[in-house]
Formats: C-alpha cells, sequence, structure tokens
C-alpha cells in the first residue's frame, strides 16, 4: 500500500512530467480527503455555459513521426557518458573520488527524475483554432509507465497541448481492465491513486459491480438508464483536465478530453464505458477564491463544477444514478444516449455550509466535522431534536422527547430538517439509539412524516440506516486509505439490528428474522441467516463432485494420491504420506465432503459442528471417517477445499465454471446480498483466513 507521500509523487508525475512538481503539487495540502476529483478549467468561473460551445474550427489535422524514442535514446547515452568516468590521477584521495562519483551519481539520479516515466505510443496532431485569428496548436497523446505492480491491468493516458512549444494544457485517465482484477476489485483500486478508489468504492461493490442502489433505488437510480451492463469489461476513467487560465474559452478543454477518449480506445483497447467525475482542483480556483468568506468560496466551487458538467453532458455522458460520476457508454444503442442534456437527472445538493470559522480548526481536520464544537452549539439552537438524538444516551434522549413534546410544541417541530435534510428518525436510526427510535415511531411520525421522509442524497430513515450498515460492513477508513474488510463481517451490532427491526415494523422478531438483519440477508430466506440458496447450491455442488472425484481410483493409492493432491493440501503432511498406503484413510477423507453435502442438503450450514453430528449420526460402517479422524485428520481440511473451490469457480469471485455448468439451476434461485461472500460465510462457519488454490 502506498503511503500519502509516494501517492503524491505518483499524482506529479502523472500530471505532466515536464511541469516543474511545484506547480502540480499545490493542492495537496489543501484537501485532506479531496472528492470530486475529475475537472475541466476550459471556462473561467464567470463563463457562462454557452461560452463551453468550442468556437474553434479544425481545419487540418497532422499526424507527425514520434521522434520521443531517439531523443529518449540519446539523453540515455549521455547520462551513461557522464557516468564513465576514469579515474586519472592516482594521486587524488579516496574522499575525493567518493565526492566526485555521489555528485555525478545524484545529478544523474535528479536528471532522471525530472524525466519523468518513459512514454509510449506517442502520437501528435495539429489542429487549428481561433477562426480569423487562426493559431495553431499541437495535441500530444501517448502512455506512461505505470508500478510494476499496476502494469497488469491499467494504462494511464496522457494528452498535452501545447502552443510555440509551451504547454497551455494537459489531461490524463486510466484505462482499467477489471477483469484481471476482479476478485481483488477494491483493494487494486485504491493503491494507485485517491481518483480510482473514490470511483471504486462510491460508484461499485467490490466484485466491480455498478452498486444496486444505483439501479433500482426509486432515487438513487436517477434517469434508470444504468443497469447490470456496467458490471461487464475494461473502464476508461478521466481522472483530470486542465487548461491554463488565458487558453480557456477556445475549444482546447473538449479537444484534450475528446484525445483522451481516442487514445482510450486504440490500439487493442476497448473500454465498455468512459466515467467521470467532474469537479475542481483547488490550486486552479485558489485566485478566486483568495480573500472570499465561505459562502462566496463555495458560490465558486458549485459554478465551476456546473460549467464542468456541461462540458461532458455535451459530450454525451450521462449522470450514473444519482452518483457525482457520468458516464458514455461506447455501444451507440445504450438508452443513456436518449436522454437529452437537458433531461439529465440532477441530485438535490444540501444546503450551502457557510457557517462556523472561515478557517477550517484542528477539531475539524483530525476528528468527526460533525461533533466539532461550533457545529454542536448550531445544532443545539436550531434542531434541538436532532441534537439530541445525535449526543444523548438512548434513555436520555427518550426523555427529552417527552418533555419536548409535554411543551406543546406543533408536529411541524417534529419534522424538521439539517441541512442535509436529516430530521430526527434519520439522526436516531444512524446512531443505533433503539429506544429513540421506537419513541419516534410511536408518538412522532402521524401520516408517517417522519420514517418517509427522504434525504438529499433520497434516503428515509430506515434506508439511511441500510446504506450506513452497508458501509461498515464491507470498509474502513484510515486517513486517505480506505480498506475492504468485508471477509472480517461478523454480524452488525445488536443496537443496529433493534433500530433496522423497529423500522420495518417487526415487532418481537424470531430468532430467524433476528440472525437474517444480524447478517444482512435480503433475500429472506438466508439458512441460519447468512446460508443464501444460491450459496448453499454452489457449496453443495463441490461437495458432491469433489466426493465423487475422491471416491474414483481410491483402491490405487499412488495414483490417487497424484491425481488428487491439490485436493488435501490442506491435511496433515503425514497424513498425506499416510494417504498413499492406507485406503481406509482415503475413503474416509473422500466421505467427509460426502457427509458435508448430506448436511447442506438437510438445510443447515456446513459448520465443523453440523458436519461432525453428521458423520456422528450416519452410523458409517466400516468407520473410515472415524479412523481418519482418528489418525489426526479433521473436518476443516476438507471444508476449507468445498469454500475455495466454490469461490475460485465463481463467477464473479473465481473464473465463472459453476455459473457456465449450472445456469438454469443457478438462475431460478433467489437473488442476495450473501450470495458471493465466500470469506464472511465460510468465518461463520468456522474456516478462516481462505486461500486461492489456483492463483
Amino acid at each position: 500500500m502506498e503511503s500519502a507521500g509516494r501517492r503524491s509523487k505518483r499524482k506529479a508525475e502523472a500530471i505532466s512530467p515536464t511541469r516543474d512538481s511545484d506547480s502540480v503539487l499545490t493542492s495537496s495540502h489543501k484537501d485532506r480527503k479531496r472528492r470530486d476529483t475529475t475537472n475541466i478549467h476550459d471556462s473561467p468561473p464567470s463563463a457562462d455555459r454557452n461560452d463551453l460551445a468550442a468556437d474553434s474550427n479544425i481545419a487540418h489535422e497532422k499526424a507527425n513521426q514520434d521522434t520521443s524514442e531517439t531523443e529518449d535514446e540519446e539523453d540515455e547515452e549521455n547520462a551513461e557518458d557522464s557516468l564513465d568516468f576514469e579515474d586519472e590521477d592516482e594521486e587524488n584521495s579516496e574522499d575525493e573520488l567518493d565526492d566526485s562519483e555521489d555528485k555525478m551519481y545524484g545529478q544523474y539520479f535528479d536528471d532522471d527524475e525530472d524525466m519523468g516515466p518513459p512514454e509510449c505510443e506517442v502520437e501528435e496532431k495539429e489542429y487549428y483554432f481561433g477562426g480569423s485569428q487562426e493559431f495553431k496548436l499541437i495535441f500530444k497523446a501517448y502512455l506512461q509507465e505505470d508500478d510494476d505492480e499496476f502494469e497488469r491491468w491499467m494504462k494511464t493516458i496522457h494528452v498535452s497541448c501545447s502552443y510555440d512549444g509551451k504547454e497551455i494544457g494537459r489531461g490524463f485517465g486510466r484505462y482499467v481492465d477489471r477483469d484481471r482484477i476482479r476478485h481483488t476489485f477494491w483493494r487494486d483500486m485504491e493503491e494507485p491513486c485517491e481518483e480510482l478508489s473514490k470511483v471504486a468504492f462510491d460508484l461499485f461493490d467490490r466484485h466491480g459491480r455498478l452498486k444496486q442502489e444505483l439501479r433500482d433505488h426509486t432515487i438513487r437510480k436517477g434517469t434508470g438508464v444504468w443497469g447490470s451492463e456496467l458490471d461487464i469489461g475494461p473502464l476508461f476513467f478521466i481522472e483530470e483536465v486542465c487548461v491554463d487560465r488565458d487558453w480557456r474559452r477556445k475549444g482546447v478543454g473538449k479537444r484534450i478530453v475528446t484525445s483522451l477518449i481516442e487514445k482510450s480506445r486504440a490500439g487493442r483497447r476497448a473500454p465498455e464505458f468512459l466515467l467521470v467525475g467532474p469537479g475542481w482542483l483547488s490550486r486552479e480556483i485558489e485566485p478566486d477564491t483568495q480573500g472570499k468568506t465561505k459562502l462566496e468560496e463555495q458560490q465558486i466551487q458549485i459554478r465551476v463544477r456546473g460549467v464542468a458538467i456541461s462540458l461532458y453532458r455535451s459530450l454525451g455522458f450521462r449522470r450514473i444514478g444519482a452518483s457525482s460520476f457520468f458516464g458514455l457508454a461506447t455501444d451507440p444503442t445504450h438508452p443513456a444516449h436518449t436522454i437529452p442534456s437537458g433531461a439529465d437527472f440532477d441530485p438535490t445538493d444540501p444546503e450551502p455550509d457557510f457557517e462556523g470559522p472561515e478557517t477550517q480548526l484542528v477539531e475539524d481536520w483530525f476528528g468527526d466535522p460533525a461533533r466539532s464544537s461550533w457545529r454542536l452549539k448550531l445544532l443545539q439552537e436550531r434542531l434541538p431534536l436532532q441534537h439530541a438524538a445525535f449526543t444523548l444516551p438512548d434513555g436520555e434522549c427518550v426523555e427529552f422527547f417527552n418533555k419536548f413534546k409535554i411543551s406543546n410544541m406543533s408536529m411541524d417541530d417534529w419534522g424538521k430538517v439539517d441541512r442535509f435534510s436529516k430530521n430526527a428518525l434519520h439522526v436516531a436510526a444512524c446512531e443505533f439509539k433503539v429506544q429513540s427510535v421506537r419513541w419516534l415511531l410511536e408518538n412522532a411520525n402521524e401520516g408517517q412524516t417522519l420514517s418517509l421522509a427522504r434525504t438529499t442524497e433520497g434516503y428515509t430513515p430506515q434506508e439511511e440506516l441500510e446504506s450506513q450498515l452497508e458501509s461498515k460492513r464491507t470498509r474502513r477508513e484510515h486517513g486517505m486509505l480506505t480498506v475492504d474488510i468485508s471477509n472480517n463481517f461478523l454480524g452488525f451490532p445488536s443496537e443496529a439490528i433493534g433500530c433496522l427491526a423497529a423500522l420495518r415494523a417487526v415487532n418481537n422478531p424470531s430468532e430467524l428474522e433476528y440472525a437474517r438483519m444480524k447478517f444482512g440477508c435480503t433475500c429472506g430466506s438466508c439458512i441460519d441467516g447468512f446460508l443464501s440458496p444460491r450459496m448453499k447450491f454452489a457449496l453443495l455442488c463441490e461437495a458432491e463432485v469433489t466426493h465423487d472425484m475422491l471416491k474414483d481410483g481410491v483402491e490405487d493409492g499412488e495414483m490417487w494420491s497424484v491425481i488428487h493432491d491439490d485436493l488435501f493440501t490442506h491435511v496433515a503432511r503425514d497424513i498425506q504420506q499416510n494417504f498413499r498406503t492406507n485406503k481406509s484413510y482415503r475413503q474416509g477423507f473422500a466421505n467427509v465432503f460426502g457427509h458435508a453435502a448430506v448436511t447442506l442438503q438437510a438445510d443447515k450450514a456446513p459448520t465443523i459442528l453440523n458436519v461432525q453430528n453428521t458423520v456422528r449420526d450416519s452410523n458409517e460402517w466400516p468407520p473410515h471417517t472415524r479412523n481418519f479422524f482418528q489418525r489426526g485428520g479433521n473436518t476443516e481440511s476438507a471444508l476449507r477445499i468445498i469454500f475455495e473451490q466454490a469461490r475460485d469457480q465463481d463467477e464473479w469471485v473465481g473464473d465463472g465454471m459453476h455459473m457456465d455448468v449450472f445456469e438454469n439451476g443457478i438462475n431460478a434461485l433467489p437473488e442476495c446480498r450473501n450470495d458471493h461472500e465466500f470469506g464472511f460465510v465460510a468465518s461463520v462457519c468456522g474456516i478462516s483466513d481462505l486461500t486461492r488454490l489456483y492463483g
């Protein structure tokens, strides 16, 4: 995992290897957790959106011969020559020689660092802009080598624009071969830069599929034209586009974006979708925000983002659900192409946050900004119900609500919302205050005014809680680092389950209902709350198939051990050696898979205890399985293989073989949030830290 310093260096190199690093990194200390990071500055903040239409008349296009490789070779030879010194003067002291080496090697490495990563696939084109006062601009598109750990699945594409030898605009993006990192999508996308991390965690689930809520949620789906097609294929993410101030409003930014798109489709690259998250760069709007109030600064940011959004919409990009990202499908028949620019979805923005100190306080930087002292004071003055739900213990909060009701406040007071349109029920639910949630539902929810109210993001209190729990289940943030913790999930806390039950109107839930809420079941059919029908089917198929395979040829110990050595990799070494000579041990190990299948057929989770109980109840004779256990074998060695093989053949986590063979049977079963959570389900069954059998 890269440190923040290393990320800053990669960012500087990626933006433009020919620019002074100081001009590139000026915004790194200004944004603690920068979001909305892809930017267009083709118009100044004060420009009208109509100015985005390029008035340039492209008259000529000329491809120039790439001479960069020759220049690189000459530079490399010169650098090598500078190192090829001889110690002609033997009377020089050893210290002088060391000093000479330090200076020469230091100069060499400084020059090499200034050159930046090597460029390839360089292509230059000339375009003429300006109408009657025509001027020629050179657009250079190229790929730049990434770190070895990213080369397998990511390519960084750059476009620079120059006039009379001086760079006046630049942009870059990342081509992502999603299929190469499907089983570690979040982890891999998090590492190169913060922008890829944001698009991965905000737009997709851990397997690289479009988030469910952006497909079918009443509000979060937006126009509703984006769906499962976004789950498949390579992506190209436009990370940054910037034009020098004197060259804006001339169509340069639009041409840079177009050149990036064209380069992303060159050669064997074939992105299914192009993505962008329009926003602003702090270093670019800094001259406009100096000396401004917080409100004026926010207005400038909103205006600049609006200009960027208009530009991308003019190029065919449309908002993906209610997210901050926009997509362009390469398929001309995609329904997004039927949405007029003016009919695209725009989510409701929160009320401007212009109150409080003009400069950010230390407590806002290093703590939860929502809990900073000045914010809590304002909240207490204006929204006492939300303040109570946010700060008081559950019991005291209920007492406060009772006193508030006795004071003859109107029902309108109960429905007041903050700048995100969150009412008291939203806050109490997300603070896991069960008694407070129940009190509000019973005493202040006339006409469901609280329980059906939506935030600016489109969430009811129940949906807001479910969204928060999903985030807590899957990720944890450490500063600028976001970690996928999905496999560590062991269930939601009891307080959260109590709030869910109240909001779903589930009074006195049964043990099974409670377990399903605890483990995030969405199908209503999970065995013991966590084993979904599709997961059960996948494990059952592996158990039955593996049992049959191990029974085949069990008479020949030598051949059996050679053919099936990958299946007993978790068995103790000494028992593996005994397999060659002891048929009963071989048969006993094979039988464990059969007993696991019987357990699953009985609609029981394949926990170690459940499978052992199945073995005991089978009255197996001859007692091969008992012999295997008495020799030191265990149930876990077989269950681990079942889980690992089922995962490695899953359509999203593995190679898809299971879906290829059993598609009809799988599609006949209901879908569930837990369908592909092999690490989590295995852990609940007593099998932790699954390994990958085949790479």
